[in-house]
């Protein structure tokens, strides 16, 4: 999972902080024995990547440390980070 989080910390970094992505999908808290599932944002919600905190959210999220945390991505994130 390393590889991954470093991945996500890179594309952080690429990311350019004026553009604003929009989440599409909720990312519910993963559980150790099952998939990551998503579905579809009905409000109007920043991309969880575009956070400050986002390389903390990943890491908790990732590694389920934090059962109640869900991510909100837009597609294109979620694609990059391999959960679509």
């Amino acid at each position: 999972m390393k590889g991954r989080e470093q991945e996500a910390n890179a594309a952080f970094a690429e990311a350019s902080s004026g553009t604003e992505c929009r989440a599409e999908f909720i990312f519910y808290a993963r559980k150790q024995a099952s998939e990551s599932r998503s579905v579809q944002v009905l409000g109007d919600y920043a991309c969880d990547f575009r956070r400050s905190d986002w390389a903390h959210r990943w890491s908790d999220w990732n590694s389920g440390r934090n059962r109640y945390l869900n991510l909100f991505l837009c597609g294109k994130h979620a694609r990059e980070l391999g959960l679509m």
